[in-house]
């Protein structure tokens, strides 16, 4: 199985915020679609699944107690359980996890902590 960040939308999120030039047309220059296409591609050639994740904390939860922590650039700490590390590194693990989640055959059986309940729950 194969685990990405949807990232639907991004280039809108990160034009909106104040940076420069030089850094507005790097960002811009990412093929973010054509990244995901090549991917699930391949993927499907080997039979592969592919799951989408919102990319909403995946950096910021704690793979180790599901608490959201702090992340200080490349650094990400959790205050709950103590967990110190890489924050991508941090991050690929929760999609790992919330990826196998999704795959199990009765369901997801992790909520999540960002995703919103079905009104009249």
């Amino acid at each position: 199985m194969v685990v990405l960040e949807d990232l639907t939308g991004i280039r809108e999120r990160t034009n909106q915020q104040k940076r420069g030039k030089m850094e507005k047309r790097r960002s811009n220059a990412w093929a973010f679609y054509q990244l995901k296409e090549f991917i699930g591609y391949k993927a499907n050639l080997a039979s592969v699944p592919v799951v989408l994740h919102d990319p909403r904390y995946t950096s910021k939860m704690c793979h180790s107690c599901l608490h959201i922590g702090a992340r200080s650039g490349k650094r990400f700490a959790c205050q709950h359980c103590g967990y110190s590390g890489d924050a991508d590194d941090n991050a690929a693990k929760n999609l790992e996890t919330l990826g196998l989640n999704v795959m199990q055959p009765h369901g997801p059986w992790l909520m999540c902590p960002w995703t919103p309940m079905p009104q009249g729950s």
